[in-house]
């Protein structure tokens, strides 16, 4: 079965997000309020005094401020499908060292700013601010 006739089954899909911050939070609330197959199985930061590791305990989404090794000790990691990586570049090669080998698929969502660039087919052109006619 490919990925994409998995993700497009009824079945849910348990995912964590690493990283508390601005980027990782609004993936949360996102998921949160969507109604895809997404559903949040942890919020994994590594200050325990983070907005984002508050708002996901308040939301019910469990937590863990001891980073990558924290989501590996929670007891339903077995069940998390994938995992996104909202940290940094540096953050995010030791997180998939220590990933790799679980089988667990991961995206990085690190602010990089090394190679190309791209746009979710998802957006509109029309919502641009360029003239239409140029399109």
């Amino acid at each position: 079965m490919t990925l994409r006739e998995t993700m497009t089954s009824q079945d849910k899909w348990p995912v964590a997000i690493i990283g508390s911050g601005n980027i990782g939070t609004d993936l949360m609330i996102k998921i949160a309020r969507g109604d895809g197959p997404l559903t949040l199985a942890a919020m994994v930061g590594v200050d325990p005094g983070s907005d984002g590791l508050a708002r996901a305990a308040s939301m019910g989404v469990p937590t863990t401020a001891c980073g990558v090794d924290g989501l590996l000790a929670m007891p339903h990691f077995a069940d998390i499908r994938m995992v996104f990586d909202a940290t940094s570049a540096g953050a995010h090669r030791a997180n998939w060292a220590t990933l790799a080998d679980t089988g667990v698929r991961m995206l990085d969502l690190t602010p990089a700013a090394i190679g190309p660039y791209c746009v979710p087919w998802s957006i509109s052109i029309t919502t641009s601010t360029r003239p239409t006619s140029t399109w």
